[in-house]
């Protein structure tokens, strides 16, 4: 090959991409040049569909769901259950005799109840206390408004009476956990957002040898049980079917069926965007230390309020005490809880707050199969879940198209119409970059060589002109 032949010349005369050196070979007539253009062009051009094609599959569609219906060997977990103490009037009331003197102006029972058990609103503590007020109470601010939450609420033994798992006892304040919500602390069982990560963990399986597990407590005075997936948190905004208003003197028995989901193990391999799932070790969250949806919503309402108000709630989990509102603050919470509280999708033209929160990929489905409601003579309630039946179901997410199944298909669509491998792309490096440089290389020490020939002495004293080839 001549050297003054450029490197564009060389390539597509000794590229492995097939059909180039048939358009540039000298003495091909102009027919066939220009079929082996035409070839070319719609080989690259169905190359390259077809690795769009490919990419846009891998991007949109790398999961699939399949049913599992193997359900003899399965252990199925019970749910997380979450216990909110959601109202306690006599503790309120020892509080603020306490703190106020007895007798006392009794809307400030009402303003101590909004503030440890906050939702949002607080309707007598800012027409009492508020910038607005008429008449300021003196007494609005004789303490910091945690510090009534920590006064008022009862503690985990207060809370609980007994507890059995499979008609089978257990110390209660053992396995529920703290956990820190955006109404308050709460305690967890099977739960792996607790406040002591070392809280030990009850075994709340079920399967063929133990049949549909069971929960019982007994609960003095007035909560909330939420019952959740084992990565989420009691919130605001958690759905009402799967929360029961507990009082004194009423046995509940509530009915469960559940659905888990399963994951391949090279889910993790794909990107979270791909999955559109995350797992709960992929945080970035530091309201909680592990991630699920209900966890990244209140992470949402909380920079929502800071961002709004310049502060948050004094119930909101993981809050800097600087950061936590005052009177000024709640009151600029209260005007905009329709903003800050209400949950709506992105497309949604309502009054909401728009949290791009994706889902567990670990979450159960629950459903709520029956609820018994039974008066009782003891002063206090009764709470029993039950698995009514176990799964015969469950979901599975499955990896269809991965990162070696992107590169068998581009490399198969290149080397179908291309007939080329990797290799044919690393020719595009050394016929334009390498193999420039080195002839470039081998000219100067060409040259060098021959101004040494030339001016180098003979025998005789004489100057021997170099040999021309």
């Amino acid at each position: 090959m001549d050297e003054e032949t450029s490197p564009l010349r060389h390539y597509i005369l000794n590229t492995s991409f097939h059909g180039f050196r048939f358009i540039s070979e000298s003495g091909r007539h102009w027919t066939e040049r220009a079929f082996w253009t035409a070839c070319c062009i719609l080989s690259w051009t169905a190359t390259g569909l077809l690795i769009k094609s490919a990419w846009e599959d891998f991007q949109n569609n790398a999961i699939s769901f399949v049913v599992e219906t193997s359900y003899l060997e399965w252990d199925t977990h019970f749910p997380s259950i979450s216990v909110c103490e959601s109202d306690n009037q006599k503790r309120i009331a020892e509080v603020t005799d306490r703190t106020y003197g007895d007798p006392h102006d009794y809307n400030l029972d009402e303003i101590v109840k909004e503030l440890v058990f906050f939702r949002g609103l607080s309707f007598y503590t800012l027409q009492i206390c508020g910038p607005e007020a008429q008449f300021l109470n003196e007494n609005c601010f004789r303490k910091n408004f945690s510090e009534f939450s920590t006064e008022v609420r009862s503690n985990c033994s207060q809370i609980f009476r007994t507890c059995s798992w499979n008609k089978q006892p257990f110390d209660c304040c053992k396995y529920f956990g703290s956990i820190d919500s955006e109404m308050g602390v709460c305690y967890a069982v099977n739960s792996i957002q607790v406040r002591d990560q070392k809280t030990p963990k009850l075994s709340m399986i079920s399967n063929k040898n133990t049949g549909p597990g069971s929960l019982y407590m007994e609960i003095n005075g007035f909560a909330n049980v939420y019952i959740l997936g084992e990565q989420d948190v009691p919130s605001l905004t958690t759905l009402t079917t799967d929360v029961i208003q507990v009082t004194p003197r009423i046995y509940y028995h509530r009915f469960l069926a559940i659905k888990e989901i399963e994951n391949q193990p090279e889910v993790r391999d794909v990107s979270v965007r791909q999955r559109k799932c995350r797992f709960s070790d992929e945080t970035d969250l530091d309201v909680y230390p592990h991630y699920s949806y209900s966890a990244c919503c209140v992470q949402c309402r909380k920079d929502a309020q800071i961002r709004t108000c310049d502060c948050a709630h004094h119930l909101m989990p993981n809050l800097l005490s600087q950061k936590q509102c005052n009177i000024t603050g709640l009151y600029c919470l209260s005007k905009h809880y329709n903003e800050l509280s209400v949950l709506k999708p992105y497309w949604a033209n309502r009054t909401g707050l728009v949290c791009d929160c994706l889902p567990s990929c670990t979450e159960i489905e629950l459903s709520v199969v029956k609820d018994d409601k039974i008066g009782i003579s003891e002063d206090f309630a009764v709470v029993e879940l039950s698995l009514e039946r176990l799964p015969t179901e469950r979901f599975k997410r499955n990896v269809v198209r991965g990162k070696l199944d992107l590169v068998v298909s581009m490399g198969g669509s290149t080397a179908l119409f291309l007939g080329a491998s990797i290799l044919s792309f690393v020719e595009v490096i050394y016929y334009f970059f390498v193999r420039p440089i080195s002839n470039s290389i081998i000219t100067k020490k060409r040259i060098e060589e021959n101004k040494k020939i030339r001016f180098q002495p003979n025998k005789n004293n004489q100057l021997r002109l170099p040999t021309i080839s």
